[in-house]
Parts: structure tokens; sequence; C-alpha cells
């Protein structure tokens, strides 16, 4: 089944430039109005105002980053990844690895250069910064404890390949924290349509623990559809 997925999808990620322009032209210019670019930003982190400056802000976008995807997963432990190897796919600029708190903080990411020679990756960051495509990951089998892959999957190249990788990269009982739209209409940097089955498709054989569904998807069609799975 697979097999005839990739058959009725793009062969090619997102456009690298469309892409780009979205983290300059829209995120970042946002934070640098004075805001906080996702909403309930502040209510995650449990604070009571936007930072005042740049840098606040950014890290103020890291922490709420960290807190929506636990949340969106259902996981309530704010520490769920320390003392972990945590590995993001497609992190974009956000500061996921740089925030969570992980032993280990690993970002799969192909835009890494531009993004860096764009001054937006954050300073002071103790991440480190993968400049690949997720089809293939130059880490070590089982070498990771957690997988999240957040609004990236529909962006990359061959998707069957990605989930391939992060079932090759867990740990036994290592946990996938997938969130993709799902029901949508592909775009110039979003080139792979899914169902709520293709999902569980890929994300197989990890056992799906938990799946959770929210009607406002990250485009502009579909819906959200968040997967926390574990390897055997």
């Amino acid at each position: 089944m697979l097999r005839a997925l990739r058959r009725r999808r793009s062969s090619e990620g997102g456009d690298p430039d469309v892409e780009l322009r979205f983290w300059t032209d829209t995120w970042d210019a946002h934070i640098r109005a004075g805001g906080l670019f996702a909403p309930c930003g502040l209510e995650l982190i449990g604070e009571d105002a936007v930072a005042p400056d740049y840098e606040g802000r950014r890290w103020q976008e890291a922490r709420a980053q960290v807190r929506r995807v636990l949340a969106e997963a259902g996981v309530d432990d704010s520490g769920f990844f320390a003392g972990k190897v945590a590995l993001e796919i497609g992190p974009g600029p956000v500061g996921l690895p740089e925030a969570c708190g992980a032993r280990v903080a690993l970002a799969v990411e192909p835009l890494a250069a531009r993004l860096a020679g764009a001054g937006l990756l954050l300073d002071r960051s103790t991440a480190v910064y993968l400049p690949v495509g997720a089809e293939a990951i130059p880490l070590l089998d089982g070498s990771v404890d957690v997988v999240v892959a957040r609004n990236s999957l529909d962006h990359v190249a061959d998707p069957a390949a990605v989930l391939a990788e992060a079932r090759r990269l867990l740990a036994p009982g290592g946990t996938l924290i997938l969130n993709v739209d799902v029901d949508g209409v592909p775009t110039a940097a979003e080139p792979h349509a899914f169902s709520e089955d293709d999902v569980r498709a890929l994300v197989a054989p990890l056992r799906i623990e938990r799946e959770r569904v929210f009607a406002e998807p990250h485009g502009h069609e579909g819906r959200q559809l968040i997967v926390l799975a574990r390897g055997a």
C-alpha cells in the first residue's frame, strides 16, 4: 500500500524558497514587531507579558512550542524530555530542540544553513542542527529516545522514508510524537496529502498509544491528527 501512496504524491519536498519566505517575512517579522507568533503562547508557559526584547520573545516562543507539542500529544509531564536524546524533524527556527531540556537535542532541518544565514536560529543554542533531509539521517540505529515531527511530514520529499528513519532511530520503547494535517490539499510548501489511514500505515509497526484530532489544520484545509506511538 505504501508504494501506491508514494506514486500518488509528489517525489519532491516543499519548495525551500517558499518555506524560507514564510519564516523570514511572516513568522520572524511578527516576532520582531513585538508579538508572539503562535496563539496562547503566554498561557502555555504561564507568563503574564510578552518579553520586551526580541531574544526574550524568541525564547518564549520556544518554551511555548515545547508545552504545545506535549499538550497536543496528551503528555502531562513538563519534564518529559529531560535526560533523553530528542530529535525534531523539520523544526524550522521555532526552538523546541533548544528549549525542551533534553540531554541531547537534535534538529533535522534541510534549511538550517539558510535559517542561520538569515539570523533566525536562536543564540546560545545547545541544539545540534543537521542540515540534511529526513529521508537519510546520519545517526546510528536506536540512538534516539524521542522523535518529534510537528507539521513537517507533508513538507518532506518521501514521507514513507522519513517514518522509516524515525522507526530506525528510536531506541526500544522510544516515543514518536507526530502531528500532521489530514484531508488537506497539496501546496507548493506542503506537496503531500494524507488520510488518517495513510498516517497509521506510515507509522506502523510502531504501537500507536494515543490519537487526537483537532479541527483547526496547520494549512488551509483539513484537520490536525496527532499520534503518539512507541517502539517495540
